[in-house]
C-alpha cells in the first residue's frame, strides 16, 4: 500500500465519483440498508452536483498507482463537505491522512470552527477527533429517508 496525496478539483469528478459510489454502495452496510445506499448513490455515472462542489471547495485526493482511493473536500468557509474512502482502504491510515490535510488547512487559515453533515460512518470517525453532534437530521434522497448528524468542531 503505497498511496500519495495531492490537490484535486473539478477535473477529478470521475475519479472522486468512483470513490464515492464504492464507499457508499460497498462500505456503508450494516449502518445503512441496501435501499438507503442505492438512494444515496443512485448512479455509477457522475452526478451533476459533484463537479461544482469539487471546483468551489478545497479538495485532497489520495491515490495509489494513479487510481483515486479517497478524497476530502471542504468549503472555503470551513464546512467539511465530502469525505469518502474506498472500503478496502479503511484502517490503513488513509482517512486520518486526508483529515490531517484538512485540519492543517483550517488552522493555517485561522478558521475558528467547522461544520459538517455526517453519515453514520463519518460520525464514528469525527467524534473521537473532537467533533460534537449538534442535532440529528433526516434527509430525503431519491424517495428514501437517510439519517445523518449536523456536527461542529472548534479548530482553534
Amino acid at each position: 500500500m503505497n498511496w500519495s496525496l495531492r490537490a484535486g478539483g473539478a477535473a477529478d469528478a470521475v475519479a472522486c465519483h468512483d470513490v464515492y459510489f464504492d464507499a457508499v454502495r460497498n462500505g456503508t452496510a450494516p449502518l445503512y440498508s441496501e435501499e438507503e445506499a442505492r438512494a444515496w448513490a443512485p448512479s455509477e455515472d457522475v452526478e451533476e452536483w459533484l463537479p461544482p462542489r469539487l471546483q468551489e471547495g478545497v479538495t485532497w485526493i489520495a491515490e495509489d498507482e494513479g487510481h483515486a482511493i479517497g478524497f476530502l473536500t471542504v468549503t472555503p468557509e470551513g464546512h467539511l463537505d465530502l469525505f469518502f474512502v474506498r472500503p478496502g482502504w479503511r484502517g490503513t491510515g488513509l482517512a486520518p491522512a486526508l483529515y490531517q490535510c484538512m485540519r492543517g488547512w483550517a488552522v493555517a487559515r485561522g478558521i475558528p470552527d467547522m461544520t459538517t453533515h455526517a453519515s453514520h460512518c463519518a460520525r464514528r470517525f469525527l467524534e473521537p477527533r473532537g467533533w460534537t453532534v449538534l442535532e440529528e437530521e433526516t434527509v430525503l434522497r431519491n424517495g428514501v429517508n437517510l439519517q445523518r448528524w449536523k456536527m461542529a468542531w472548534k479548530v482553534v
